[in-house]
């Protein structure tokens, strides 16, 4: 049995019209879906009704009595038609699809009107209506219908725009504030923090994690995690594995609003939070086209589906975010140079107190001492005057030859005069000159002379080897050899002296006041030289071998000489 429409048809279309002037008033999309789903409840008399939308705004609600069949059929309805939507399916298929249609439930338990809602062609929810009969529609009902609905859904649609503007007012001021934060500190726990915190916030999330790339173990390290209900904090994840790994091996972002049906998905990695995960956005982070981590959000917090904006907002934040902890990780960088540039100048300051102490001022107070003692002498025994005189003068002499040699240490202006061969055969002599050991120089046929400052820190390197075999070894004899291998330059110090345990010396490093293994090999790895050390337990022969291989780039300045020399030679012949 059916009955007609208790309202006239010119007055239904007058109702239609005043309700949906009165509904544009609104200023929340749940009212008015909520206010629609009640009015038509009204209009047909129905004992009760569903409504549910999904899109960027979401809302779910059931008025009146629902009871047997029709809360049966309608929840069915609203479950299947809620996952086919989430899932992003573009066209939903409605059984003789109309603007508005009625069905009849089994059993003779009334009837429903299903009334879909649709903006942009695409369907984007229901009205469902359970009546208590059938009611008599007509053409006419089920055109009013729909257009009342599409009134409804261009409202709706008109609060999302206007939500999403204010979504995206707010984005700028966090973009805004993100600069001002990222631009204004270096401290990478609070870099961190921020991030996460913005991940958040625009994308509408419930959870997110940031994650670093470990290049040496080759495997993703978590920084810091939201939302989460276990702690993943320093949690390592391997290249490849889940979306975070897959994201990080490919450099691409990644987008899964169904992560159980994507082979990429591992709960382990990117299920941390409390509720199961329904949606994952992952994003790297790439700073010169090269990944250094991934941002990985998790869930909307709406329960609707990640985007191609929020992805693209995102990305965004890990672009700032990657260039703000390149830069934290540069000053971090400068920093410890910096640190270790003092050191290392004041290491100099006290090498340097020490040798003038123990060196020229020792001798200088000896002389100020035989002077005055020569002061008595010419008073009381004459003739012995020249003996003294005599003495202080090699004690003079001997000051200012180690005076000399100190200033040649310090700053060997041979070496920008004349060259790496000239420099290390002045130091020989001044060596020979001062030393218990006897030094020796083999230079070899050297073609090339490298430039002034790969000299200068070769130079620097084999004084830092001298030093060590002088306060250490007991040697008899050290051999200073440079010679050139195709495109290397081959330096090495070597000594027959007493040799040391290269790893436990290197272990104890943090405990000696001494660090010179350690400024040879940083002063090497200025020039991209590679540095070998030979001693003890390692070397089959006494004593200690240092040996610095140097690249010669192409174009490298003859060595002095060589090539007049060689012209001269062939001229002769």
């Amino acid at each position: 049995m059916t009955y007609e429409h208790p309202v006239s048809g010119q007055t239904r279309d007058q109702f239609y019209l005043e309700n949906l002037s009165r509904l544009s008033s609104y200023r929340a999309h749940d009212e008015v879906l909520s206010e629609a789903l009640s009015l038509l409840i009204n209009l047909f008399r129905a004992s009760g009704g569903s409504v549910l939308y999904v899109s960027t705004l979401s809302h779910s609600a059931r008025q009146g009595e629902l009871s047997g069949a029709a809360l049966a059929w309608i929840e069915r309805w609203d479950s299947a038609l809620r996952a086919r939507l989430r899932a992003r399916t573009r066209q939903v298929q409605l059984p003789s699809f109309a603007p508005a249609t009625q069905r009849i439930l089994p059993g003779q338990e009334g009837a429903v009107i299903l009334i879909p809602l649709i903006i942009h062609e695409r369907v984007c929810g229901s009205i469902t209506l359970a009546l208590p009969t059938a009611h008599d529609l007509d053409h006419h009902d089920e055109q009013a219908l729909g257009i009342f609905a599409t009134g409804v859904c261009a409202v709706v649609d008109h609060l999302e725009q206007l939500n999403l503007a204010r979504q995206r007012l707010s984005q700028l001021g966090l973009f805004y504030q993100m600069g001002r934060t990222m631009s204004s500190t270096f401290d990478l726990e609070r870099l961190f923090q921020s991030t996460i915190d913005l991940a958040i916030s625009v994308v509408d999330a419930q959870g997110a994690m940031l994650m670093l790339l470990d290049r040496e173990q080759k495997d993703l390290v978590c920084q810091v995690s939201r939302g989460g209900t276990r702690s993943i904090h320093a949690q390592r994840v391997c290249i490849g594995r889940g979306i975070a790994g897959w994201a990080a091996q490919h450099g691409q972002p990644v987008l899964v609003n169904d992560p159980s049906t994507d082979a990429r998905f591992d709960p382990e990695i990117d299920g941390f939070l409390e509720h199961p995960t329904s949606a994952v956005l992952c994003v790297p982070l790439k700073i010169k086209g090269s990944v250094i981590g991934v941002i990985e959000a998790v869930n909307k917090a709406s329960f609707s589906a990640f985007d191609a904006e929020d992805a693209s907002v995102l990305n965004t934040l890990a672009g700032e975010t990657a260039i703000a902890l390149d830069n934290a990780r540069l000053y971090h960088a400068l920093r410890t140079e910096r640190d270790r540039i003092i050191e290392a100048q004041e290491s100099v300051r006290r090498e340097l107190a020490r040798n003038l102490h123990d060196g020229p001022v020792q001798l200088l107070a000896s002389l100020a001492m035989g002077l005055d003692y020569l002061e008595r002498v010419i008073q009381v025994e004459p003739g012995r005057a020249i003996e003294e005189l005599d003495a202080l003068r090699k004690m003079a002499r001997r000051a200012s030859q180690d005076a000399r040699t100190l200033l040649f240490t310090l700053r060997p202006v041979i070496l920008e005069t004349q060259g790496l061969v000239p420099a290390f055969q002045t130091y020989i002599e001044r060596l020979d000159a001062s030393e218990r050991f006897t030094p020796h120089l083999d230079t070899g046929a050297l073609l090339h002379e490298p430039d002034v400052r790969t000299a200068a820190v070769i130079f620097s390197i084999v004084q830092e080897a001298v030093t060590n075999i002088q306060k250490h070894a007991h040697a008899t004899n050290v051999w200073i050899r440079l010679r050139e291998e195709e495109s290397e330059l081959v330096v090495s110090v070597e000594d027959d002296g007493m040799g040391f345990d290269i790893e436990s010396v290197e272990a104890n490093y943090d405990q000696r006041d001494s660090f010179g293994l350690l400024n040879m090999r940083e002063r090497a790895e200025l020039i991209d030289g590679v540095l070998r050390l030979e001693s003890g337990p390692q070397r089959n022969a006494p004593g200690t071998l240092i040996e610095l291989r140097v690249r010669l780039p192409e174009g490298e300045r003859p060595k002095n000489g060589t090539s007049s020399d060689a012209s001269r030679d062939r001229e002769h012949e």
